[in-house]
């Protein structure tokens, strides 16, 4: 009977080893998917990090290139006031000549000119106004010379088949038709009407401060006060009128 006893406590105490062999297994089996699964993860998104950041700053390179080739067509094109020395040169021996033929460059022209336009004197200069973006010029020219009067003479005469017109432009501005220009003109335009301004009132201008605006303000007011004065004395003289007629 004890021999029996003693066999049924080993057999019990080897399945008991057993069985702690394997939780133990499984335990350090889970410990290992534990330890390796987060880091998994963890380069997971370190690696889709990485990607958004790429992915960022190509868009941002794409960005720059397309703002720098939007510069680049931009810059391609010549402005019409771009040489201001040539744009706004006009004085006293100023010229204005029109009807020239727009199917030639305007460096064609401008050598023609020269040429048609010698013995009217020196030339110091010959502007051909062009449209910007296109460059094709706008059929007039200004030119600057030693005897205006004189090429005046050349008014009627023929440059190749266009007839020209020429009239003494002096310093008056004499505008383009159907000019369509760029945005750039506008910025140059600004820039010397504001040097003009500045220039006219021999660099002083008032600067805005809160009594300027009070006093702009008050002036508002007076000048639409003497304007409903003058409709009231409109209104009464019309009345007037209008019972003289009826009496």
């Amino acid at each position: 009977m004890e021999n029996e006893r003693q066999k049924e406590n080993e057999v019990i105490s080897t399945s008991h080893l057993s069985m702690s062999k394997r939780l133990k297994k499984c335990s350090a089996s889970t410990d290992v998917r534990d330890t390796t699964e987060p880091s998994q993860n963890v380069a997971g998104k370190e690696l889709n990090d990485d990607s958004e950041v790429i992915l960022k700053k190509q868009k941002k390179e794409s960005g720059h290139e397309n703002e720098k080739t939007a510069l680049k067509k931009v810059e391609e094109h010549d402005c019409i006031y771009g040489n201001e020395e040539e744009a706004f040169g006009n004085n006293q021996r100023t010229i204005y000549v029109k009807g020239l033929d727009c199917s030639l460059s305007r460096y064609d022209i401008k050598s023609a000119l020269e040429k048609h336009f010698a013995s009217c004197g020196d030339i110091s200069r010959v502007f051909v106004p062009f449209e910007c973006r296109t460059g094709v010029p706008l059929g007039c020219a200004f030119i600057n010379l030693m005897d205006p009067k004189k090429a005046l003479e050349l008014d009627g005469s023929y440059l190749g088949p266009s007839k020209l017109e020429v009239v003494i432009s002096g310093t008056t501005p004499i505008g383009f038709y159907n000019f369509k220009g760029c945005g750039r003109c506008i910025l140059i335009l600004k820039r010397r009407n504001f040097r003009r301004f500045v220039d006219a009132r021999v660099g002083r201008i008032i600067p805005w401060t809160p009594e300027l605006a009070r006093w702009m303000s008050e002036a508002k007011k007076m000048i639409k006060a003497k304007k409903k004065m003058e409709a009231k004395k409109k209104m009464e003289a019309n009345k007037k009128i209008e019972a003289e007629n009826k009496g």
